[in-house]
């Protein structure tokens, strides 16, 4: 009897893992495998200990070859969720970059239109990932013909010199192009 209650228990402790490990997965291919994986998990706890009472061993052949095969697709799923997300983050760090840096020059008088194109670092194993290694920047001035060289080389370096200090940048990762 003591073997039954055991053997209940068992089943209940891996069904309630299983489903709270169901719970926790997102909407996917990821979340049908977990479920497929956690039924064979839960059939063979069931089948094990009925195949003991009969005294016949379970047979595990090729079960080392499916469990591999399992290990390497919850792998590469995992692996390409992560690249996903990276992807996603480095476009939102790009946006807002975009963004941040379009309000900055947007904020002097002389500037009409200001294009911005940041070259980041995208590999993720690098230190410096995320890090902006080239700004190249495309004015276009409100009043050109009335600038003098004078007055454009002080907005230039106004804008290195800002942009030097916010981005923590060297004067020649800036490129500036007046139109």
């Amino acid at each position: 009897m003591e073997a039954v209650k055991s053997w209940v228990i068992n089943i209940a402790a891996v069904a309630i893992l299983m489903i709270i490990l169901d719970l926790l997965m997102p909407e996917g291919r990821l979340r049908k495998f977990t479920q497929l994986l956690a039924g064979f998990i839960i059939m063979f706890v069931m089948i094990n200990p009925v195949l003991e009472l009969f005294g016949k061993e379970p047979s595990f052949a090729g079960w080392a070859d499916e469990t591999a095969l399992l290990s390497n697709q919850v792998k590469n799923i995992a692996g390409n969720l992560q690249d996903e997300r990276s992807k996603q983050t480095l476009e939102l760090y790009r946006s807002m970059l975009l963004s941040d840096i379009q309000n900055r020059l947007q904020s002097y008088e002389q500037i009409q239109k200001a294009e911005v194109d940041p070259l980041i670092n995208e590999n993720r194993d690098s230190g410096k990932y995320g890090q902006i290694r080239r700004l190249f920047i495309k004015l276009t001035l409100k009043d050109a013909q009335n600038t003098t060289a004078g007055d454009l080389q002080k907005l230039l370096d106004e804008i290195h010199c800002q942009l030097q200090q916010a981005f923590a940048l060297k004067e020649d990762e800036i490129i500036i192009q007046i139109e």
